[in-house]
């Protein structure tokens, strides 16, 4: 008994040691006022989330495409890459997410879709090697945004973050419980040089 309290003690100090680090290491990169964030990152890269069933944007996903539309309008990015999941039938982020942009103005020649980016891990990686984007903003939430910098600082990505955060959120506390978690299979993807599950050209 003893023995399985102290491993699991020990497990318990590693994950929020690993979540602490990372959020000192990317803090630094986090902006939260849009007209503080430099002017030669010029692509935003927004992070899906679940869609209703109405087919609109849930709050989380709104606020960051509202992030991006503000920083697209106020031109201080030129293109939005939107990357989310749109693999299997009856589960769509990336069309939901293209066309709240185009509905407000974005124009469809300023939108690159990824619609396998099927978790941050995915995302940063594709941003990286196949889209080969240098330089970027990345748009989410600020408790998801440590991980994403962080995964994009290992892969060699330029990039800072824009937080989307407008809340309050229902699902707050659950989600950063999660991204604890997150933190933890992100080392795992780093160590085991993880390809994404799936590889496919850009399409713009």
């Amino acid at each position: 008994m003893r023995k399985s309290m102290l491993t699991a003690g020990l497990i318990a100090a590693f994950t929020l040691f690993v979540a602490l680090v990372i959020q000192i290491f990317t803090s630094y990169y986090i902006y939260n006022y849009q007209g503080n964030i430099p002017q030669d990152y010029r692509v935003a890269v927004v992070f899906g989330a679940k869609v209703q069933a109405d087919g609109l944007p849930t709050k989380f996903l709104k606020d960051r495409l509202d992030a991006s539309i503000r920083l697209y309008k106020e031109d201080q990015v030129d293109v939005i890459l939107l990357s989310g999941e749109k693999l299997h039938e009856g589960f769509n982020e990336i069309d939901v997410m293209e066309k709240y942009l185009l509905d407000r103005g974005v124009k469809i020649e300023d939108t690159y879709l990824d619609g396998a980016g099927l978790d941050t891990y995915s995302t940063i990686y594709r941003t990286k090697n196949i889209f080969q984007f240098k330089k970027v903003i990345l748009i989410s939430q600020s408790y998801h945004l440590k991980r994403a910098i962080f995964l994009g600082k290992i892969f060699g990505l330029d990039c800072i973050g824009y937080s989307a955060d407008s809340g309050p959120y229902k699902t707050e506390g659950k989600q950063s419980f999660r991204e604890v978690l997150a933190n933890i299979k992100a080392l795992l993807d780093i160590g085991s040089d993880r390809a994404p599950e799936v590889i496919i050209a850009p399409k713009k």
